[in-house]
């Protein structure tokens, strides 16, 4: 007995910061605890100790879920989702016309194992002989609604096996307020959040283009945008060009934040060549000396910002207007990355004979659009297939997209922070662009000009 104690006492001494943190954790059991061992001890010292610690750390664990409803709530959904998985796997597999045989000569795809990471139950499965991934592809919108999913991922894991993801939950129901970073970080933009809980981060310098129906939530992404780079406004080193060919509906709400505006085609063809025009100069100056951009006061990073591109590159009635906002853009995609000008564009339509520099945007951003045949123009073959599913983004959900990167294996869904009127003047007002940059007049080709005033004196 008394060596047990001596045993005892020393893995007391041992862990006794440990015990006392979750004991100062959760004060109600500790009572008990500390109760038991004195009226226990020495003759049941070990058994008092151990349903104490436990006792305390239950309810330690208890008070955390607590206090966090929606991790609680996240964690009881995806232990139901685990069980559903599980228990319903056969009969799934037999109605989906992914097992072989009947009775007991049924042979099913192995489930090897089921987790659950809020949003996701995931399901690792090793699939018959014979079976592939197009297999389940092919059945996997009756086991998405057989298991209650709202979405379904299906990608290889290794040479035989299949990982399937079942989203059990929408954390993107939320709207979530744009707001300023503080962040002096320009390599990427904070301008939502994603599915899975983290940061939606857009990198700064590829082109990005955000396709979308009417009412998909493009203004979210234009103005999350404006708003993460609203910080770097006053002090110079980013300088922010609008062009809304709507009459300026939605540039001139923040119109504070812009360096320069261009709300007419003529203005908006004027802007960009000007732009193209400072980007060759930088270019010049550049050529040996520097291979890639750091924005200063004296070489801002240029972000010319569409709202409407199509209403530019197909929509004009003039053709040469077109033609030489076309011809701009692609100077800008194609050559403005290094000498630091970055494009983000909005549009509707995104086919290729409306969007002919479609290809030059390396960054792609698909909201609600009306098909699967727009989801591929947008992200890319193979996209609908991996789970972007763009044409099924709920009305009732503006600012949802999915993304495609470099850094994610597979589409994202995002949705982006929603700005109000009231929140993007304010935003203006208080990160005003210390200069403005005058939009030069248009200036029609010699040719036309020759032409229109030959044209007035018949």
């Amino acid at each position: 007995m008394y060596a047990a104690s001596t045993t005892l006492s020393r893995a007391l001494a041992v862990n006794a910061g440990r015990v006392l943190r979750h004991l100062r954790a959760a004060p109600g059991l500790a009572l008990v605890a500390i109760a038991l061992i004195w009226l226990g001890w020495p003759w049941s010292a070990f058994p008092a100790f151990i349903l104490a610690v436990a006792l305390s750390t239950g309810e330690l664990l208890w008070v955390r879920a607590t206090a966090n409803p929606n991790r609680l709530l996240c964690l009881v959904l995806g232990l139901i989702g685990c069980r559903r998985v599980r228990s319903r796997w056969a009969e799934v597999c037999e109605s989906a016309g992914l097992a072989r045989g009947s009775g007991n000569a049924l042979h099913l795809p192995q489930l090897m194992k089921v987790t659950a990471t809020w949003p996701y139950v995931s399901a690792r499965v090793r699939p018959l002989i014979g079976q592939t991934a197009t297999d389940f592809v092919a059945a996997s919108e009756a086991i998405r609604m057989a298991m209650n999913a709202s979405r379904l991922r299906i990608e290889p894991a290794g040479p035989r096996e299949l990982d399937l993801a079942f989203t059990v939950g929408d954390p993107l129901a939320a709207v979530s307020p744009a707001d300023i970073s503080q962040t002096s970080d320009l390599d990427a933009l904070t301008i939502g959040v994603r599915e899975d809980g983290a940061p939606w981060r857009i990198a700064v310098g590829p082109h990005t283009l955000v396709a979308g129906c009417s009412g998909a939530g493009k203004g979210s992404v234009f103005w999350s945008t404006a708003f993460a780079l609203a910080p770097h406004v006053p002090t110079g080193t980013v300088r922010l060009h609008g062009i809304d060919l709507k009459g300026g509906m939605e540039v001139l709400v923040g119109e504070g934040l812009f360096t320069s505006v261009a709300t007419n085609a003529k203005d908006a063809v004027a802007l960009l060549e000007q732009l193209v025009q400072l980007m060759q100069q930088r270019t010049v100056r550049y050529a040996g000396r520097v291979r890639s951009h750091t924005p200063t006061a004296d070489d801002p990073l240029e972000v010319v910002m569409i709202d409407e591109l199509a209403a530019l590159t197909a929509y004009a009635n003039d053709r040469d207007l077109q033609r030489r906002a076309d011809t701009a853009i692609n100077l800008l995609c194609s050559q403005g990355r290094a000498p630091g000008f970055m494009v983000l564009a909005c549009l509707q339509d995104p086919r290729k004979e409306v969007v002919p520099s479609r290809g030059l945007f390396t960054q792609t951003i698909g909201l609600r659009l009306k098909d699967r045949s727009e989801t591929t123009m947008v992200l890319g073959d193979g996209a609908t297939e991996s789970g972007a599913l763009c044409h099924q983004i709920p009305r009732a959900l503006p600012g949802v997209a999915y993304v495609s990167s470099e850094e994610l294996s597979h589409p994202m869904r995002v949705r982006a922070f929603y700005a109000d009127d009231e929140a993007i003047r304010a935003t203006a007002q208080q990160y005003s662009a210390p200069e403005r940059l005058e939009v030069p007049t248009f200036r029609e080709p010699a040719d036309r000009r020759r032409l229109r005033t030959v044209e007035a004196s018949e």
